[in-house]
């Protein structure tokens, strides 16, 4: 199996990422959910709008070519940014795995072990007494046992809180109280994700903007202080590789290239949740809602005979003056055969 560096993020402010709950254009002030995790489109969006700041935005145009182009060879690939604990990594729950139990269906992640028994085709038995943090993960007795020996036995890797904010109205002066969620996660408990890179000098660039970015924040109300972190990129991981033909299991968000492709998806056995891609953008102290677009979600199964799956799609507003990119590629992993 190949091996990917991980990029470790550990917070040191709350963090918010908007959970859409609806069309941009119907949304208002209110009860604004987060994200636990931060999907790679999320993360590849904030680097490039680092790289615009911090470099040029020609530079970044030329690094933007490849995914546009359908070259051979991209940049940067990377996955989502899911939970860890001390040495345990966490994945998305694999949506085929199927299991009558109403704690199971309640799962929105899953441990290293279990995610890679549920890969080969082996999934352990659903046993409730191996689900923490709000019967919001499964792990496996081995692992629990790790996270109490070295957390105690506090086995609560992030929590959730509500904070209400205040805005004013810029014509009548008016202010509007209204809650935003954020998360915040435990002590040896953070994010990670895995990437790969076309070159040495494209690794130092990507580390160089995403050292720039733990200081400014990620996500939302990075005004507030929200969102910084530190980084480290010292682990590294293995992940089987998805043979082309097969099935396979996505770490990031995919938006198909066309129709064929999305057909080519949806060929075999599969099993997948959508998402509705949605969000603003501004310009001039003005926000506009970006156009929105349908997205296979992380942990989704699905089928292809091409070995790059997505696309760079382009959410910019009618009249916008320049793109506004989401990273919509799969990263592909194989479920089946050993995976150990």
């Amino acid at each position: 199996m190949p091996t990917y560096t991980v990029y470790r993020l550990t917070l040191k402010t709350p963090l918010h990422l908007g959970r859409a709950t609806g069309p941009a254009q119907q949304r208002s002030l209110g009860l604004e959910k987060t994200e636990i995790y931060i999907p790679a489109d999320a993360i590849f969006s904030a680097i490039c709008q680092t790289w615009a700041n911090f470099y040029d935005t020609e530079s970044l145009t030329d690094f933007l070519k490849p995914y546009t182009q359908d070259a051979d060879a991209l940049p940067l690939t990377l996955t989502s940014a899911f939970p860890f604990a001390g040495d345990v990594y966490l994945f998305p729950k694999p949506i085929h795995f199927t299991d009558r139990s109403k704690e199971s269906k309640r799962v929105a992640f899953v441990s290293h072990d279990i995610f890679h028994a549920i890969l080969s085709e082996k999934p352990p038995t659903f046993d409730k007494n191996d689900l923490i943090n709000a019967e919001k993960v499964w792990i496996s007795p081995k692992e629990k046992a790790r996270l109490k020996t070295s957390n105690g036995e506090n086995l609560s890797l992030w929590r959730t809180q509500t904070i209400p904010r205040v805005t004013i109205d810029r014509q009548s002066a008016a202010s509007e109280i209204w809650h935003v969620e954020t998360v915040e996660y435990d002590k040896h408990c953070g994010l990670w994700f895995a990437a790969e890179f076309d070159s040495d000098e494209t690794q130092h660039k990507f580390e160089t903007l995403l050292r720039v970015l733990g200081d400014s924040g990620i996500g939302g109300e990075r005004n507030a202080g929200y969102g910084t972190f530190d980084f480290t990129n010292t682990h590294k991981i293995e992940l089987p590789t998805a043979e082309v033909g097969a099935p396979f299991l996505t770490l990031s968000r995919v938006c198909p290239k066309s129709a064929e492709q999305l057909a080519q998806l949806l060929s075999g056995e599969f099993a997948y949740t959508l998402h509705r891609l949605t969000g603003w953008v501004s310009s001039k102290g003005s926000a506009t809602p970006r156009k929105e677009v349908i997205v296979f979600e992380e942990g989704s199964v699905l089928n292809t005979a091409e070995a790059r799956v997505g696309r760079l799609v382009d959410l910019r507003p009618n009249n916008w003056e320049h793109p506004v990119y989401r990273y919509g590629f799969a990263w592909q992993v194989g479920i089946t055969g050993e995976t150990a």
